[in-house]
């Protein structure tokens, strides 16, 4: 009985920890600038299980229009295909310039101190944005 209690009231503390997902596509400041027509594509999802403990999502950026640098691409990081339980968000600096048609690879890290994120194997990133920092 005392195993279950602790498992119910550990699953109560990781999902209370957890930011729940409110609409917002913001990971850092609101007044960065968006670069529109900037397609991505997630082709890799895992959790670094050693010493460090972070998510990392690896992917492709491409342009329809002259990009330059540097530039960020940012995501939000959620626990599951879901994507109701946002465990944060990240971004990473690119510093390449692209023209129409052209891509770039992107790896952006996450790992927090609110909450264990190697117990979230599934977990997703979505939101992703390409800005210039302001």
């Amino acid at each position: 009985m005392k195993d279950k209690l602790f498992l119910i009231v550990f699953a109560a503390f990781v999902f209370a920890s957890c930011e729940v997902n409110n609409g917002s596509t913001v990971v850092g400041s609101g007044n960065d600038t968006q670069i529109s027509g900037v397609t991505f594509t997630v082709d890799t999802l895992y959790v670094d299980a050693g010493g460090s403990g972070q998510l990392v999502a690896r992917g492709l950026a491409k342009a329809s229009s002259n990009i330059s640098s540097p530039w960020y691409v940012e995501g939000q990081f959620y626990t599951d295909s879901t994507m109701t339980i946002k465990l944060g968000g990240n971004d990473t600096q690119i510093g390449v310039p692209l023209s129409p048609g052209q891509s770039t690879f992107w790896t952006i890290y996450f790992s927090t101190t609110s909450v264990d994120v190697r117990q979230f194997p599934n977990f997703r990133i979505g939101d992703l944005r390409a800005i210039y920092k302001n």
